[in-house]
């Protein structure tokens, strides 16, 4: 009887130290709400059916930076210095207010939520500081990046930098942005689950367009003056037997790596891409090993970067019939290759050959639909 009682104490004091501890990740641990937690544990409902077909969206002339949210229900625009996020189903309009000395340096929509995330720029007399916001168009909540121990998520730069780019993972919780001067130098730093912030190694200074690998903790970056495309953690540059200059298109949510064979041109302009590859991963990232350069760390402290060599990729060719800007090019998340043809208003699922007309200008492309502007409204036209 005493053996069944002190195993009854100890089965108790068991569950004790286990709800303890459970207790305290949960208060402690985890209690700051992240933008990366939101996207993951909030599901977007689809809006689109009850959307009121009398309503007409207008779009100011001298609006700037135009986008609209990954199911088309939100559509945003810079007037005179203020952000504005307009409901497509109801009318809505919302504006986003800055505090003073402050201004919107970048901003863009979450890949899979009506989330959007912002860098407010606050210049000084030698440099800047860039501050991270994230806004919740269905619930209209603006939140301040933060960690646990509420220091802000925000680093500083040069004073005529801004912030070029912001990548976003779901998956993993990762937020990447890119800053830099026109063309200049560009550095990329990494916000983590815990909104903490590290500048990021890169193999070049002139970097293209970064693009997030979704399921892991990296990122597809392209060397704009080498015609390169390279993956944080790896040294050398992806390589294609008999393909000299790429540039980089896309990631899919499957971290297919989309990449453009660049047209040898002389139109100084744009980049013309000829031929697309996408990249299976053959084999995962193996144990990474330390490197001989350094990278430092936002409190200053030094630190050897890490470098991925087994990293290899099975390419197939997409032979496009004529050779396409670049920006005229969209990858789903799910895989699927567009190509925008302006002048024919008509956009092409390289597959099935399967054409969308659309009507004015286009804006973008968003999941199940293109979003263009015609007399000054916005146009919404699903992929059917």
């Amino acid at each position: 009887m005493k053996a069944v009682k002190r195993i009854i104490a100890w089965i108790c004091i068991s569950l004790g130290m286990q709800i303890a501890v459970l207790y305290y990740v949960d208060k402690y641990l985890f209690s700051t709400e992240n933008v990366s937690s939101k996207i993951v544990s909030t599901k977007v409902e689809d809006n689109k059916g009850h959307k009121n077909s009398n309503i007409s969206i207008e779009i100011p002339e001298y609006a700037e930076n135009k986008s609209v949210s990954c199911d088309g229900q939100y559509l945003s625009y810079i007037e005179n210095d203020r952000l504005k996020i307009v409901d497509t189903c109801t009318g809505d309009e919302e504006n986003i207010e800055l505090k003073d000395g402050l201004h919107m340096s970048y901003y863009k929509w979450a890949p899979d939520r009506n989330i959007l995330l912002m860098a407010a720029k606050k210049r000084s007399e030698d440099k800047s500081k860039f501050i991270f916001y994230s806004y919740d168009a269905d619930k209209g909540e603006k939140t301040k990046l933060q960690t646990k121990d509420e220091k802000e998520t925000s680093f500083t730069a040069s004073r005529e930098a801004e912030v070029q780019d912001i990548e976003l993972s779901p998956f993993t919780n990762m937020i990447y942005i890119k800053s830099g001067v026109k063309g200049g130098k560009n550095n990329i730093h990494k916000i983590n689950i815990m909104q903490k912030i590290d500048k990021v190694e890169s193999e070049i200074s002139m970097i293209g367009d970064i693009k997030i690998i979704p399921n892991d903790d990296s990122i597809a970056y392209e060397a704009t003056n080498k015609h390169k495309v390279y993956i944080t953690g790896k040294s050398d540059s992806l390589n294609i037997d008999g393909v000299d200059k790429l540039c980089l298109i896309d990631v899919d949510d499957n971290d297919v790596v989309y990449l453009g064979e660049v047209e040898n041109s002389l139109v100084l302009e744009g980049t013309k891409v000829k031929n697309i590859y996408c990249g299976i991963r053959e084999k995962s990232l193996d144990k990474p090993k330390n490197d001989d350069n350094i990278l430092k760390s936002k409190k200053g402290k030094c630190k050897k970067s890490k470098v991925h060599t087994n990293v290899c990729y099975k390419w197939n060719r997409i032979t496009l019939d004529r050779a396409v800007d670049k920006k005229d090019i969209y990858v789903s998340r799910n895989g699927k290759v567009y190509v925008n043809d302006n002048l024919r208003g008509v956009v092409t699922e390289l597959t099935s050959k399967e054409e969308f007309k659309y009507k004015g200008i286009f804006l973008q492309m968003y999941d199940g639909g293109i979003a263009s502007i015609s007399e000054g409204k916005l146009v919404d036209t699903p992929l059917k």
